[in-house]
């Protein structure tokens, strides 16, 4: 599992590490600490994605003091993909099946959700990075205007393999 899981595992108290010897209660606890370890991931992808948003707003203000009301209308097209993708990853299924759920995650796909949300904490990373160095007054605004938004296109789409991995069905 990572960093995250070997946080998890380390933070065990002496009755978890003894209840983990009751038979058939390991798998299922490491199944809950997987789900546990996805949902920080994704709360974190979440996180980066709002600063990025955030830095976009400000970018908001810059530009319509600077007058370059021509942009503006693209930066926040910009914003509000990213505040719909950042949704999509803070509400995200992340793997819970109850016993009558029309669709079961097992361990196999928990795994491959965990990868695919420790890739896209890269991803959230250099988005955040790029929206906070974007700059009103500079002459590549709206190149790099394009570059984050198809940054978080990609993003997007990445969900959407996230998202079949745990239904088996796509968008």
């Amino acid at each position: 599992m990572g960093d995250i899981g070997a946080r998890i595992e380390e933070s065990k108290n002496w009755f978890e590490r003894a209840a983990e010897r009751v038979p058939g209660y390991k798998g299922y606890k490491q199944k809950e600490l997987r789900r546990e370890a996805d949902k920080i991931q994704r709360t974190f992808v979440a996180e980066r994605l709002e600063f990025g948003r955030r830095a976009l707003e400000n970018l908001e203000l810059d530009i319509s003091r600077s007058g370059k009301l021509d942009i503006l209308g693209i930066v926040d097209t910009v914003a509000r993909k990213l505040r719909t993708v950042k949704d999509r990853f803070l509400f995200a299924d992340y793997g819970y099946a109850g016993w009558f759920d029309a669709v079961k995650v097992d361990q196999g796909v928990l795994d491959s959700i965990y990868q695919l949300d420790a890739q896209a904490q890269e991803a959230a990373v250099a988005i955040e990075q790029l929206a906070k160095s974007l700059r009103a007054d500079s002459p590549s605004l709206r190149a790099d205007i394009d570059i984050l938004d198809e940054r978080v296109e990609a993003l997007d789409e990445f969900f959407a393999q996230r998202d079949h991995v745990v239904t088996g069905a796509g968008r």
